[in-house]
């Protein structure tokens, strides 16, 4: 399970270094690939199965072949080096606009890699807002 949110930086090649606690769960390979505003991340388990959810819209008509293949086509592999790091592809930090710092956030079965900037917008003041604090007492917490 990916939990926790990490200050990270870009180097000059695209790479990012891992937080130590999500690393084994991609140790061999993980998936990458782009969500909304940010690069979805993914072990190799995790993914397959997240694919043949995406295959099974595909075959039941809910999502085009067409959709599908831009999907599939959009994710890339990844494989961590020597020194805890993957390297993110070029496109798809091109397409977020990406500069050297990045937070790296646990969302239980997957990673987000964030450009900085962009997750301070989305996370705006939800840490004092209303909604957090419903649904804090709605889980019991």
């Amino acid at each position: 399970m990916f939990v926790g949110q990490y200050d990270h930086a870009l180097d000059a090649k695209g790479r990012v270094v891992l937080p130590a606690p999500f690393r084994a769960f991609v140790a061999e390979r993980g998936y990458v690939t782009l969500l909304d505003n940010c690069i979805g991340l993914w072990s190799s388990d995790k993914f397959s199965e997240v694919a043949q959810r995406w295959k099974a819209e595909s075959e039941a008509g809910r999502i085009s072949m067409k959709v599908f293949r831009k999907l599939m086509n959009s994710v890339s592999e990844v494989k961590l080096d020597s020194a805890g790091r993957i390297n993110l592809p070029s496109e798809l930090l091109e397409q977020l606009n990406f500069d050297s710092q990045v937070v790296v956030s646990g969302l239980f079965d997957r990673v987000e890699i964030w450009p900085a900037e962009s997750y301070a917008t989305e996370q705006g003041d939800v840490a004092t807002s209303e909604e957090l604090a419903e649904a804090v007492a709605r889980l019991g917490l």
